[in-house]
């Protein structure tokens, strides 16, 4: 065997490897037989007589040793994308909340209004009044909107929280019927998020969002200190929160000037005897059918709190008007 080894060594130097014929195909067998150490010493003294050095591209084991080395690649599925995060776990997109515009607000001073409420419905119309109550200080705000419907239990709807730089801040909303809690939302300022009483998720808010009534304070706030600086812009937006868990974008349109509904024609709108300064009139339209559509007309006598406001939600046949009364 050492004879062997020497003489296929100097065949090696001499010339190099023969090439080797392509097996033929078929079966073939693999054995797995054991060196003796003394044959592998052997081997080695005999690679290091070889005076020309082995090319491992023609050395019949030089494929399995470089694919060994070869650092193994993942499979790509081509369009697919590569999971992200720890553990190989893809992580999801935080909530957009930037991109909301933050207006300059001023916001209106301690009121007590009354209005004429009309509702209507599938099968009737109905009457009554409605009180908003908005008190502030230094510390926070309260708006209170009492309703009652002849022949139906008194309702009211309470919105309290704070100002901060993108002007009223509301942090709790809770509807009442009876004197007793029916629904509420309340907002995590702090951590940017909102939640429901009656629904799953604590979605993100932006700066600036609204609860269902708040909206009210809040578009006087912006429209009164738009009032100081000149002509209002051809819209505004708004972020609210609804008691049943939704969370909407609500563009207010302001709509050219022009007479006020018949519903306040003969009001006095103004804090004097001279004529009432012209209603700034907004509209949020409907995107969607059943949409909530608000109609409002702000009264600057009012420091923009709202004269006439009438809600509907087309195609439906539910619709509630509230018209400021004089006493």
């Amino acid at each position: 065997m050492v004879l062997a080894l020497h003489a296929l060594a100097w065949r090696i130097a001499a010339g190099g490897l023969p090439r080797l014929a392509p097996a033929a195909a078929g079966v073939h067998r693999v054995a797995f037989v054991s060196v003796p150490q003394r044959a592998a010493a052997a081997m080695r003294i005999a690679q290091g007589l070889a005076s020309k050095p082995v090319q491992m591209a023609e050395s019949p084991a030089a494929p399995t040793r470089a694919t060994a080395a070869a650092p193994a690649r993942a499979r790509v599925t081509p369009g697919a994308r590569a999971p992200t995060g720890a553990g190989a776990t893809r992580r999801r997109a935080p909530p957009r909340t930037h991109g909301w515009p933050v207006y300059a607000t001023r916001p209106p001073p301690s009121a007590m209004l009354r209005y004429a409420l009309a509702q209507s419905g599938v099968a009737s119309a109905s009457a009554g009044r409605a009180e908003l109550e908005w008190r502030r200080d230094a510390t926070g705000y309260a708006l209170r909107l009492a309703a009652a419907v002849d022949g139906r239990p008194p309702r009211e709807w309470q919105s309290t929280g704070a100002f901060d730089a993108a002007g009223v801040a509301p942090l709790r909303l809770v509807e009442r019927e009876r004197g007793r809690d029916r629904r509420a939302l309340q907002f995590d300022r702090d951590a940017g998020r909102v939640h429901f009483s009656g629904a799953s998720g604590t979605p993100a808010v932006a700066p600036g969002a609204q609860d269902r009534w708040s909206w009210i304070a809040q578009l006087a706030a912006i429209a009164e200190a738009q009032a100081a600086r000149g002509p209002p812009p051809d819209h505004w937006d708004l972020q609210v929160a609804g008691l049943r868990g939704d969370l909407e974008r609500w563009t207010f349109r302001v709509l050219p000037p022009g007479d006020p509904p018949p519903e306040l024609q003969g009001n006095d709108l103004s804090a004097t005897s001279r004529r009432a300064p012209a209603l700034l009139h907004v509209l949020r339209a409907t995107d969607q059918p059943y949409d909530l559509r608000i109609e409002a007309w702000l009264a600057p006598s009012l420091h923009h709190l709202p004269a006439g406001l009438r809600m509907s939600t087309p195609p439906g046949p539910w619709s509630l008007s509230l018209w400021q009364r004089n006493s």
